[in-house]
C-alpha cells in the first residue's frame, strides 16, 4: 500500500486560453519512516535547507509563507561548485517535487522571506 498520496492542479483563463489540468491519487512508497518540517527566514545569502536526521530524501513541498506581495524566494540544488536555482516561488505559492539523494539545496530570497518546506523520508 503507499505511503504518499499526490496531486496538483492547474487552471488557466485568460482571453482565448482557457486549459485546465488535473493529476490527482499519484502514489508513491517510502522507503523508510520519518518527515521533517522547516521554517526558515531567508535573505539573498544562502541558507542551507536542512536534511538532518533524515536517512533518505523522498518529497519536498516547499511553500512561500510571507504576508506581502513581493517577497520571492530562489530554491537551488547545489552540485560540487554550482549553484542551479529550479524554483521561484512569489508569496504564497507552493513547489513540490521528489528530492535527489546526496544533493544539498538552499534558498535565498527578499530579506524577511518566510519558506516552508515538508519532506517525507525515502
Amino acid at each position: 500500500m503507499a505511503d504518499i498520496t499526490l496531486g496538483t492542479s492547474i487552471s488557466i483563463s485568460r482571453g482565448l486560453l482557457s486549459e485546465s489540468i488535473y493529476v490527482n491519487n499519484v502514489t508513491a512508497s517510502m522507503s523508510q519512516t520519518g518527515f521533517k518540517s522547516t521554517t526558515y527566514t531567508v535573505n539573498s545569502a544562502a541558507t542551507t535547507l536542512s536534511t538532518a536526521n533524515l536517512n533518505a530524501v523522498g518529497y519536498a513541498l516547499f511553500r512561500n509563507l510571507s504576508p506581502d506581495t513581493v517577497s520571492t524566494i530562489s530554491v537551488a540544488a547545489v552540485l560540487g561548485t554550482a549553484t542551479i536555482s529550479f524554483s521561484t516561488l512569489r508569496p504564497g505559492e507552493p513547489g513540490m517535487l521528489r528530492l535527489s539523494s546526496g544533493t544539498s539545496y538552499q534558498a535565498t530570497g527578499t530579506a524577511g522571506a518566510i519558506l516552508r518546506v515538508d519532506i517525507t523520508e525515502g
